[in-house]
């Protein structure tokens, strides 16, 4: 079967409606009415380099701080090693979504629609449900990060005002999710120039605090292993956004040249991680035991005056209301890419309330870092495999299809990824310590967890061979 990339003329709407659509669409303060359908050519504007802003956006927030935190509070690197872990891993998963950013000028498709052409219809109906769960949780957990940072700013850590401010962050979310792709551009894009700037402020207060030279607490063999959990944890956060690239890259032109649309995404996803990233480093050398136990939250409150860590609050609060634009705004396209018969911005609302209700129940998780580091492992661990599929397909193969191929390559590189996940580091909050099946692997690896680059290599190989030996 040979499938290449479609020419753009009159494609069907949202319900199904054939014919020419307004000329401005895509305007900032007006509800989107494109669902999953191709972005025809005459409604195509902008530049690649808005990508940077964009994506500067989701990641100017809470999470890529607290991300990196993990490193120094629970890894044992130090501050500057855990930078290079961190820039590392932040760096070779944000090429990827660079260049998985390039099927949207190309083809005008949100991402899990475009890989219907790869996967066939039924096989992309899995990605559809997996990047559905991922988007929904983001939105839970971005609801919680911004509801407790709340909760510490008016009241302490109050968990019935935590409850509430659930609800408040999740509404504002979704309300802003409903209007669509321009206006999430236009607040993504001056929300990280305002919360950067911000951001810089106060890491400048802070700096005195800092213990700028503290290394690592661990040597040797197990150095090695922490340094390459930290470099997955960080590749992890920004492969958890690969569903959703060309989302946000699909109403470019179709003339933008492929080394723009994935250079502006590294720019815009990089730079924020490495700022937060050092500040998410230090900030638990400033009192280490309060970070392992309460978290950086806690430090924050406990060594700056009011007067800054208001703001910072503040800050954490509308950075996770951005996030929570594009988790709800992929929802809704995914849900329309599984058959769901409804609009766009409706489909938008529904994810946003299932996500809202995961996240009001989070916030009865006693250890939220924790169960932050299991989902953000766990939601990741399919997706490298699917993204090494798609590129292969997109760029070595020209857009000609092997549905079964492309899933089988797919599901074999996620099941072999699953022999190399450190299971202790994920499930052992448990009480007791497990024990689970790859123990003496992980052992040897000295804990580090390799499992999302196997599954890049294991599918690409498969993948690769299969084309190969059995070509279309």
């Amino acid at each position: 079967m040979k499938e290449t990339f479609p020419i753009h003329g009159e494609v069907p709407g949202e319900a199904g409606d054939w014919g020419p659509r307004p000329a401005h669409d895509d305007v900032f303060g007006r509800v989107e009415t494109h669902g999953i359908d191709a972005i025809p050519e005459r409604e195509r504007h902008g530049a690649p380099r808005e990508l940077a802003f964009l994506w500067a956006g989701a990641f100017v927030n809470y999470a890529s701080l607290l991300t990196a935190s993990l490193l120094t509070t629970y890894y044992g690197l130090g501050v500057w090693d855990g930078l290079a872990a961190s820039a590392l891993g932040t760096v070779a998963a944000a090429v990827i979504l660079g260049l998985l950013s390039n099927t949207g000028p190309r083809s005008g498709q949100p991402q899990i629609v475009f890989t219907q052409r790869i996967f066939g219809l039924r096989g992309s109906y899995l990605g559809a449900a997996l990047t559905l769960f991922l988007a929904t949780g983001w939105f839970a957990v971005d609801c919680v990060i911004a509801a407790k940072a709340g909760s510490q700013l008016f009241g302490g850590g109050n968990q019935g005002l935590t409850f509430g401010l659930v609800l408040v962050i999740a509404a504002i979310s979704v309300a802003v999710a409903i209007f669509g792709h321009k206006t999430i551009n236009v607040l993504e894009t001056y929300g990280a120039v305002t919360f950067v700037v911000l951001s810089v402020a106060l890491f400048i207060f802070l700096a005195p605090q800092f213990h700028w030279a503290q290394g690592p607490t661990v040597s040797g063999s197990d150095y090695a292993g922490a340094f390459v959990l930290g470099f997955m944890t960080c590749f992890a956060l920004v492969a958890s956004w690969y569903p959703f690239a060309s989302d946000y890259s699909r109403y470019l032109p179709s003339s933008s040249t492929t080394g723009s649309v994935t250079f502006w995404p590294v720019v815009g996803v990089v730079i924020p991680m490495v700022l937060l990233g050092l500040f998410g480093l230090l900030l638990p050398t400033i009192d280490a035991k309060l970070a392992a136990n309460q978290g950086v939250l806690a430090v924050v409150s406990a060594h700056a005056p009011i007067w800054v860590a208001v703001p910072f609050f503040v800050f954490i609060i509308v950075g996770e209301i951005w996030a929570n634009y594009l988790d709800v705004y992929t929802a809704g396209l995914v849900t329309l890419a599984m058959g769901i018969q409804l609009k766009r911005w409706q489909t938008a609302l529904v994810c946003g309330l299932i996500g809202t209700a995961l996240a009001a129940y989070a916030v009865l998780v006693t250890d939220f870092h924790v169960a932050y580091e299991d989902f953000l492992i766990l939601t990741y661990l399919w997706a490298p495999a699917w993204a090494a599929v798609v590129l292969l397909t997109f760029f070595v193969f020209e857009g000609r299809s092997r549905p079964g191929l492309a899933v089988a390559a797919w599901l074999v590189g996620t099941a072999t990824s699953l022999l190399f996940v450190n299971y202790v580091n994920l499930f052992g909050n448990l009480g007791a310590k497990p024990s689970f099946f790859n123990d003496g692997l992980i052992s040897s690896l000295h804990g580090a967890d390799i499992s999302g680059l196997v599954s890049v290599g294991v599918a690409a190989v498969v993948y690769s061979a299969g084309r190969r030996w059995r070509p279309a």
